[in-house]
């Protein structure tokens, strides 16, 4: 049977944040798979969104700026067509840029003192192309160097290499302590005055489906909710989608695409193997327009 491809992937990551594959790399894939239309997703970072949009005119696939803000919660916040430069949300991912410098640098010298671990902070900050630093970086970093095979996260090498270190068995929750993030209802508004649309993503695997908390958060200005996600089973997109037609919320879709890091995450789960309907991308993009224009 042949692979199904969505035609718009609303949810894909770059080395800009734990992606596997540049914007540009991103974009090509997209491309290659027949997909028309991407958004750039990156983990509280929007360093990529200009290469890929400037990726996107070459390969002749649609490139929405976007990003994926973490919050103190623990849930995931999508904005798409939000404005890049200066302004609350740009002051925003600078401040936890840094703070991910901070926290790096010290694993570097740790693992430097610990592991004899030949790599410096300013190496590893080049990986980055201007977003947010982190393990990823420094595994492809070690497997450039040939010290390590590959850069996946659960390759029995890298296990290896790291130990018993909590660098890589818990590095998303370490990580996680280091940066003072936003509550959910901070994340929506600032999206919105970035003059973007704000989408819940995998809503369900961050949480108990409460539709009481999704009302809040529709009051609020939250535009839509990620139904189309590797994350969610059939019953739990169902259940998704029907809040979205009773509450007027736009369903959206992607892949939450990261490339190489995770094999036995990423298998089959390639860019546009989830996506989002092109009517629902026009509902978010009049979405912004209308914020835009009125503020």
């Amino acid at each position: 049977m042949a692979e199904f491809i969505n035609e718009c992937d609303l949810h894909v990551h770059t080395t800009a944040s734990d992606g596997g594959w540049s914007p540009e790399e991103v974009v090509r894939l997209a491309a290659g798979r027949g997909v028309r239309t991407i958004a750039i997703t990156d983990h509280d970072s929007t360093a990529s969104n200009a290469r890929a949009e400037a990726a996107g005119a070459q390969f002749g696939v649609e490139v929405i700026p976007g990003v994926e803000l973490t919050t103190s919660e623990g849930n995931h916040i999508l904005g798409y067509f939000i404005a890049s430069g200066a302004g609350e949300l740009a002051d925003y991912l600078t401040a936890l840029r840094n703070r991910s410098l901070t926290y790096m640098r010290g694993v570097v010298e740790e693992m430097h003192r610990t592991r004899g671990l030949q790599v410096t902070a300013d190496e590893l900050e080049q990986c980055t192309g201007g977003g947010i630093p982190n393990m990823s970086h420094l595994l492809d970093l070690l497997c450039r160097r040939g010290q390590l095979p590959d850069s996946r996260f659960d390759s029995p090498e890298a296990v290896e290499f790291f130990g018993d270190s909590d660098y890589l068995v818990n590095y998303f929750r370490t990580f996680a302590r280091t940066k003072p993030f936003a509550d959910t209802p901070g994340a929506i508004r600032m999206i919105r005055r970035a003059g973007g649309a704000a989408v819940w993503a995998h809503p369900a695997y961050s949480r108990r489906i409460d539709i009481e908390y999704i009302d809040s958060l529709r009051e609020i200005g939250l535009t839509g909710l990620e139904v189309d996600t590797p994350k969610h089973d059939q019953p739990t997109r169902a259940r998704l989608l029907e809040i979205c037609k009773e509450r007027g919320l736009v369903p959206t879709g992607g892949t939450d695409y990261h490339g190489r890091y995770f094999e036995s995450i990423e298998r089959g789960r390639g860019i546009g193997n989830c996506g989002t309907e092109p009517e629902n991308v026009e509902r978010l993009r009049e979405a912004a327009e209308t914020l835009r224009r009125t503020g």
